[in-house]
């Protein structure tokens, strides 16, 4: 899953898809914007068939949070 996050990711990002570890915090490691955040978790929708709940996502603070929270919705 992290390479296909990484693949995403890199789009919104001015990183090597390597830089992308799971502990990256979004906003201070990676430069992550909100509307970039929101775009992005729009393409994880996609790419993962799940539905992004927007107010959930107060709590997403690295990559590793976002690998989980796909991993909770595709229990769901």
């Amino acid at each position: 899953m992290l390479e296909k996050i990484r693949e995403i990711m890199v789009r919104y990002v001015e990183l090597n898809p390597d830089d992308i570890q799971e502990d990256s915090r979004l906003v201070e490691d990676l430069g992550l914007t909100s509307f970039a955040f929101m775009s992005m978790m729009g393409d994880f929708e996609e790419e993962f068939e799940i539905m992004v709940d927007e107010t959930e996502l107060t709590d997403i603070h690295t990559v590793g949070d976002i690998m989980a929270y796909i991993e909770k919705k595709q229990a769901e």
